[in-house]
């Protein structure tokens, strides 16, 4: 096998993490084998090992790369935003962008998978709570930011007020998937809006 420049290895763990990816939203957590990954990424299971010691260390790979892309995505909202107060405009309408994505379901579906798993795996464990604690740290560091600059008062707790979005966040995904056609996400996001403003 010929030797792989550093760009190289990297692009195929990529390529094996998103393959890993749509096998988990497609089957589970629990349902998707090694084989189903290989299969997915055009890769023997020889090769899979080369990167990766075990499905443990994929679904690790997988965690992590999810919590970087979603601040990779904030972080963009905020840069293309002309200042804080419009940074947290530009976070509120892509959470309802996201509340009516076809795929957040899914997305949700395999939280649950790796949140059930996590209550009996310490290591996974770890590496999911730094997943949300990785989208927490940036919020609370805008929730400073906007605190600072007068959008929130000053007795504002910006890590309290970050845990607080971040769960009412989870529970909106999961009131989505229980309740199905039920759930309106533009009903409620408006009356998230109307509450975070006070009214």
């Amino acid at each position: 096998m010929p030797k792989l420049k550093p760009e190289e290895l990297e692009s195929r763990h990529r390529e094996i993490v998103d393959a890993a990816r749509r096998c988990f939203l497609r089957n589970g957590f629990h349902q998707t084998t090694t084989d189903d990954i290989c299969r997915e990424a055009s890769i023997t299971p020889g090769g899979l090992y080369h990167y990766f010691r075990g499905k443990e260390d994929v679904i690790t790979a997988v965690i992590k790369a999810s919590a970087e892309e979603a601040v990779a995505r904030l972080s963009e909202l905020a840069e293309d935003s002309a200042n804080t107060r419009s940074s947290i405009r530009a976070l509120a309408g892509s959470f309802t962008d996201s509340m009516r994505d076809s795929e957040i379901d899914s997305l949700t579906r395999l939280d649950v998978d790796v949140w059930a798993e996590s209550l009996r795996n310490e290591k996974l464990a770890e590496i999911t709570k730094y997943g949300w604690a990785v989208r927490r740290d940036w919020l609370r560091e805008l929730i400073q930011n906007a605190r600072d600059e007068g959008v929130y008062a000053p007795e504002v707790d910006p890590k309290g007020l970050a845990n607080l979005i971040m769960s009412m966040w989870i529970g909106l995904r999961l009131g989505r998937l229980l309740w199905g056609e039920e759930f309106n996400p533009e009903a409620t996001m408006q009356a998230l809006f109307l509450m975070h403003s006070g009214r």
